[in-house]
């Protein structure tokens, strides 16, 4: 992604993230590398809701 987000587009984004990451951290049980994967699905997530708002969000 070589471009930039503006505010609508930055809050698609964030708001993607922290749904994914709720869900995650609510319905899946513990274990033992539970924070590995956690950390892998912020990155994940986030590269998947920067795309999509670039895509939903046209400038």
């Amino acid at each position: 992604m070589n471009k930039r987000l503006n505010i609508a587009q930055a809050l698609l984004t964030a708001l993607f993230v922290m749904i994914i990451l709720a869900a995650y951290q609510f319905l899946i049980p513990d274990f033992s590398y539970k924070s590995i994967f956690f950390i892998v699905l912020c990155g994940l997530s986030a590269y998947i809701g920067g795309i999509l708002s670039l895509k939903i969000i046209k400038e």
